[in-house]
């Protein structure tokens, strides 16, 4: 049994800036202010570490601040439910084809590993057309600041569920950023890069993921590599 943890943005979908929206909207009303949200590289961080990254730069306590995060969940995604399905969010190249072939097997458990809090990131794939429910376990960036912490929340969760042993031996992880290779080699599972997202094939490479693609549109050697054939 493998698991697969798939990254949301850049990864399995196209979020156009959807989800920085949601969360200024958010940010504004709960603070009056997202912080230097404008000029934030958000990619590879946990939703945990962007909020509270804005907010510090204001001002705010981290104190306050980790009191509040779960209103400022909460009204993200309502934000999100307004914004969304306005913002283009489409699939990846080959990410449809990809989840189809993976739906059949018996042999793959499907999760996600995501900066994207728990709130807004069902709502991204549905706008998006894909259905979260095949993604049975998940780490969120809602679940710690570090993103190096979640492939071990991610194996925890899917060890209970499934009553196998998940570790980074029969684990992939599949991501768009430095971040999530590095979170992978956290984690001791395999990295798989794919340069859909943000960031160049040249500068995925510097950080020597097990594998490494331009995007996931070729589904036979993606699925081979994926399942370790």
């Amino acid at each position: 049994m493998k698991l697969l943890l798939f990254d949301i943005d850049g990864t399995l979908i196209r979020s156009n800036s959807a989800g920085r929206m949601a969360m200024g909207a958010a940010l504004e009303q709960l603070f009056g202010s997202a912080g230097p949200l404008e000029s934030y590289q958000m990619g590879g961080k946990t939703d945990a570490r962007i909020i509270t990254d804005l907010l510090v730069a204001i001002g705010v306590a981290p104190q306050e601040i980790e009191v509040k995060l779960p209103d400022v969940y909460a009204l993200m995604a309502e934000k999100a439910r307004a914004i969304y399905p306005d913002r283009g969010i489409a699939p990846c190249p080959g990410v449809s084809e990809l989840l189809e072939e993976l739906r059949n097997r018996s042999d793959v458990f499907m999760g996600l590993q995501t900066g994207n809090s728990l709130s807004t990131s069902p709502l991204k794939l549905q706008a998006a057309g894909i259905d979260p429910a095949q993604f049975p376990v998940a780490a969120y960036g809602s679940d710690d600041l570090d993103r190096n912490h979640l492939p071990a929340i991610a194996m925890q969760r899917a060890s209970e569920l499934t009553g196998f042993q998940v570790t980074g031996d029969n684990t992939v992880i599949i991501g768009d950023t430095p971040a999530d290779i590095l979170c992978a080699r956290a984690g001791e599972a395999t990295a798989v890069a794919v340069a859909s997202g943000w960031h160049s094939y040249s500068t995925l490479a510097r950080y020597h993921p097990d594998f490494l693609f331009d995007d996931l549109s070729d589904t036979p050697v993606v699925l081979k590599t994926l399942l370790g054939e």
